[in-house]
């Protein structure tokens, strides 16, 4: 039984679970595709994202699952 379950691993799903992780939650992220990040992924550059300017989006995608798993929380495919 999990507190939280998101569906999809895009940035706002990655952010919910990062937050969820934080407040303790049991969190069950549940994602399609064969990657995390969304469609950020194929962005060539991301240069409006606070404290990371120029960052690839593929970077800025793999920065936020890591975020999510330091919190024990990994994307179930």
């Amino acid at each position: 039984m999990y507190d939280v379950i998101i569906i999809g691993s895009g940035p706002a799903g990655l952010s919910a679970a990062i937050y969820a992780g934080r407040a303790k939650f049991d969190t069950l992220i549940i994602e399609e595709k064969p990657m995390s990040g969304g469609q950020i992924v194929n962005t060539s550059e991301v240069d409006n994202y606070p404290g990371l300017p120029g960052i690839t989006g593929l970077d800025l995608g793999e920065a936020m699952v890591n975020h999510a798993e330091k919190l024990g929380i990994s994307p179930k495919r």
